[in-house]
């Protein structure tokens, strides 16, 4: 069901295409289909702790653009790959992967200000005219199959090579052209930020060394070889200054997302308190919770505090957790034991308050929306947060129950939240109509 579910947004992605000129309507749609493709598929991580840090950079960036094209947003994909990626309408996705490779934040501004470059200089939307055969759904098709690769092989090479239709050496060929752009109005706004420029040649030489390993030759790569883009930049690298924030978000992302031994060994290399957080977040995730609690007590960080929040709440120390929770949750996991702690001290309002501003970013917060509205006497409200959740744990004939059940009673539910119902029940039905024939 997955699988066919996949297969339709992908083909709404890559119909979505126009041999001309886009206009910003169809960047926007194209965008949101794209979007819902990854989203679907879980790849789109949620983490406040992961996904802040790197929406403050893409903030503070946005702020010395002249006459900015779009409202960047940024993305973090649940992907390895060393790799980041605009879409039309002025997203940025940055893959776990390249959070992984740098070796500070100003070298994720640093990829950052790139993809900027091409969105600014409209480098997929305004070539539509000049290559004709290079269209956004051929990117975006491209794209998404390289991610869905890694979950379900024959469904993201399918998408590849529909997507491809034999204009490979044209959008490679395209990509390059517009790098080095790129390259100089990353390297522009960045001094513009007063974000140290050589973060760039810096991260693209140890990119150079870490893809040069794999043998693969140059028109087979999206960019142009990277010393050539190092020397065309003419800067000394210098070299990385990891800062508290960039420790924390690396103890965040192998504490939240990576498996518990890889996590541990990363920790390992991490200097204190943030290998001790790393470690306490690891535990948490696998349910040692008296574990957790030990190592999250050394750290004097709010999110090592709102973690252990969720640990003494799990181990049925509400009263303990509740202190901690209401003065440093801010994420969606965190404000979830929150809220089931205000719903049992029956705050239902105050409950939902807390969780509302995370709706869909997180299973159990939603089922618990469900529980929460239900409580509230809100029907199509808590049908909405349990429609949501069944599609997301792929249960999808009981979010086809609560969909018809929201819907019935759409005039108390804001058109997002309708939209959202209907596109859910519409890839359903689909699939199981393609299932049929």
């Amino acid at each position: 069901m997955k699988r066919r579910i996949l297969s339709l947004i992908a083909a709404g992605v890559l119909l979505a295409g126009t041999a001309n000129a886009m206009s910003y309507e169809e960047e926007r749609v194209i965008a949101r289909d794209f979007l819902a493709l990854l989203d679907a598929n879980n790849l789109i991580v949620y983490d406040a702790e992961i996904t802040r840090p790197v929406e403050m950079i893409t903030e503070r960036l946005s702020e010395h653009i002249k006459s900015p094209v779009y409202d960047f947003k940024v993305h973090v994909v649940r992907d390895r790959s060393v790799n980041a990626f605009t879409t039309p309408d002025g997203h940025i996705f940055v893959n776990l992967g390249l959070l992984l490779f740098v070796r500070d934040m100003d070298e994720v501004a640093a990829v950052i200000s790139h993809e900027m470059g091409h969105a600014q200089l409209r480098h997929i939307p305004e070539n539509f005219d000049t290559q004709k055969t290079l269209n956004a759904a051929t990117i975006l098709g491209v794209l998404a199959g390289t991610l869905l690769s890694a979950k379900n092989p024959e469904a993201g090479a399918a998408m590849v090579f529909s997507s491809l239709g034999g204009t490979e050496n044209i959008r490679l060929a395209y990509s390059r052209l517009n790098e080095f752009s790129a390259d100089e109005y990353g390297k522009s706004l960045l001094q513009e930020t007063a974000i140290n420029p050589s973060a760039m040649p810096r991260f693209l030489i140890r990119l150079n060394t870490f893809s040069s390993t794999s043998g693969i030759p140059e028109y087979l790569l999206t960019h142009p070889f990277t010393e050539n883009r190092v020397v065309n930049m003419r800067m000394d690298p210098g070299r990385p200054a990891p800062d508290a924030s960039y420790w924390t978000l690396s103890a965040c992302i192998a504490g939240l997302i990576l498996p518990a031994g890889e996590a541990d060994m990363r920790a390992a290399s991490m200097p204190e308190p943030y290998r001790t957080l790393a470690m306490g977040l690891s535990r948490t995730r696998s349910g040692n919770h008296v574990q957790a609690i030990a190592l999250l007590d050394k750290v004097d960080m709010g999110i090592a505090h709102a973690y252990r929040g969720v640990n003494l709440a799990a181990l049925g120390r509400k009263d303990e957790a509740y202190i901690l929770l209401k003065d440093h949750a801010t994420s969606a996991r965190t404000r979830t034991a929150l809220a089931e702690i205000l719903a049992e001290k029956g705050l239902v309002d105050e409950a939902i308050a807390t969780l509302l501003p995370y709706l869909g970013q997180n299973p159990r917060g939603d089922y618990t929306m469900g529980i929460l509205y239900e409580r509230a006497q809100k029907p199509a409200w808590s049908h909405a947060a349990f429609a949501r959740y069944f599609f997301k744990t792929e249960n999808y004939k009981a979010s086809l129950h609560h969909i018809d059940a929201a819907l019935k009673d759409k005039g108390a539910l804001p058109q997002e939240q309708t939209d959202e119902l209907t596109a859910m029940k519409d890839m359903i039905g689909k699939s199981q109509a393609g299932r049929r024939q």
